[in-house]
Formats: structure tokens, sequence, C-alpha cells
């Protein structure tokens, strides 16, 4: 499969290996069952770093910690060994190669499909370039969609676990990226549900409750609009001891002053510019729990 500027949403027919969830691999007869526990953690590893060498040490400090056994260098090699006959009686077209001073797991194309979100997330910031937003829109949508669950779920490290987390982030910001760009199309009233789910979910991220707030301004609920904005202030107050980003504080005089453009004005193009729009001088991403991201600007971009 190939995805490709203005080609369409992808579809995920070629993923072998899936770690946007539980670790799954897939063989010629359906799925291959990776054993629990050392062999699960180490091919973990290896996709994510994906044509990247991983070391040994780095292998073995993941499985043992600090207290690794005498012969945890060997227990590596003989995992690494199993792997390749389970891809190979699988039929699998990858292979984990030795290249000091540890393994690669090469692969090509969209096998893996941590590496066909990225592409994905790249054609659509192509495509917004170009100012295709609806393609782009579309591209964001079904990377997200790539994803069954918490990346990695169930495997056994916390090492693994902080590196999954940061494939988390950048699934969040490619939604946020994606509903910016469909509230630049007008689409504010189909947005409302599925905004306000990712905002109980993410109560403190301020640029999903901007969008919150623009798509309930612009679909006529100054009211809500504002009592969201009222929520969120009083949420950081209290967990974070925070004050909400200019950026925010700047959508909410914007809205109190009905001063918000509407999404055909060249200016609104999310809440951000939305505010620019407004006349203030609000430094923008100043938000807590926001993080930076991949695409965590205006635009997949």
């Amino acid at each position: 499969m190939t995805v490709s500027p203005g080609g369409g949403a992808p579809t995920p027919d070629a993923v072998v290996f899936r770690i946007l969830g539980p670790l799954q691999v897939a063989g010629h007869a359906g799925q291959v069952r990776i054993p629990p526990g050392r062999q699960e953690v180490i091919l973990a590893a290896l996709l994510l770093e994906a044509n990247r060498v991983v070391s040994t040490d780095y292998l073995v400090d993941l499985i043992w910690d600090d207290e690794p056994p005498d012969t945890a260098r060997t227990q590596v090699q003989i995992c690494v060994s199993r792997l390749r006959k389970l891809f190979s009686s699988a039929a699998i077209a990858a292979a984990i190669t030795t290249r000091p001073p540890g393994y690669v797991l090469k692969t090509e194309g969209d096998l893996v499909d941590a590496a066909l979100f990225a592409r994905t997330v790249a054609d659509a910031r192509t495509l917004a370039k170009q100012g295709q937003l609806g393609g782009a829109a579309e591209l964001l949508r079904a990377a997200a969609e790539l994803w069954q669950g918490d990346c990695l779920s169930g495997v056994s490290s916390e090492t693994l676990r902080s590196k999954a987390l940061q494939l988390d982030e950048e699934r969040l910001t490619a939604t946020e990226t994606r509903i910016e760009l469909e509230l630049d199309l007008g689409r504010h009233h189909q947005l409302v549900g599925e905004i306000q789910l990712l905002v109980r979910v993410h109560p403190l991220r301020e640029r999903l409750r901007g969008q919150l707030m623009l798509a309930l301004y612009r679909s006529g609920r100054q009211a809500e609009a504002l009592e969201s904005y009222r929520v969120g202030r009083e949420l950081l107050v209290e967990e974070l001891g925070l004050e909400p980003g200019g950026e925010l504080r700047a959508l909410e005089s914007a809205i109190l002053a009905g001063e918000v453009p509407p999404p055909s004005c060249p200016a609104a193009g999310g809440y951000g510019r939305a505010v620019e729009a407004a006349g203030t001088d609000a430094e923008p991403g100043a938000g807590a729990g926001a993080g930076p991201g991949p695409a965590s600007e205006p635009g997949p971009g």
C-alpha cells in the first residue's frame, strides 16, 4: 500500500507489525503469537527503532534493569534467534540482523503501523501546505484510527512505556491538528460532541479546550463556550496553581467582545489565529498540559 499526497486516506492492509495498541504480528496464516516476557520486550524495542541499531546493552537493561545475570547477553541472543525463526516460519518480510553493537530490525514500506502513521501525517502536512484542508483532515483522521489502544499496551517495560507515551502524544497532536483544520472548514457543528469527549479525557489540555470554545461559539452557544473556559480555568488553578495561557485568555476576550471571525474569514484558522484576528498580542502555546509536539503548531506543519 502507498499513500501519496492527494491520494486519499490510507488502508493498513500491508501492516505486519502493530505497536499502536497491543503488540501484534501478522504472518501469512494469520496472527503470530509472540511469547510474553523477554521476546515481546525485545521485539517491541526493535520495532520502536525499526531500521536503526538497538544495542545489546540496552536490551539487557530493558529486561533486567540494573541486575542482569551473567548470561544476560546470551539470553538476548537466544530470544533474537527465536524471533528470527518465528519470522521465517510465518513468511514475514522483515529481518533481524546483527549489527554491532546490537541488532536492527529491517523493514520496508508500511510493515510497521507507526511508520505508516508518521508517513500519513507527513502527507497530510503536504496537503495542508497546498491548501487542500479537506484532504489533509481526512489523512489525519485515518492516521489516528491506526491506533487500537494505548501504544504497546500489555508490554512489561517501564522504559518502553515512556517511549510509547511519546507516540500516544503524537496521536493526540494529530487529532488536535485535524480538528483545527475541520474548524477552518466550518464543521464546528459536527465537531462539538467529539471535542467535548476529548476534553473530558484531557481536561488540562488547553489547545483542545480552546477548540471546544471556538466550536461552541461558532455554533451559537456563546454561554457554553464561556462556561467551558471557566471550568478549565478552575481546574488549572486548583490542580496546578496556574492561570490559563495567554492564548486561551485572549480567546475568551474575543468571544466576550464578539470578535471571533467566522471560518470563511481569511484570518480564521484555529483559535490562535482567531485571537490574533481579534487584535490581541497574546503569546501562543502557553497552556499547561499541552506540551510541544511534532505537529503542535496550527495546521499539520
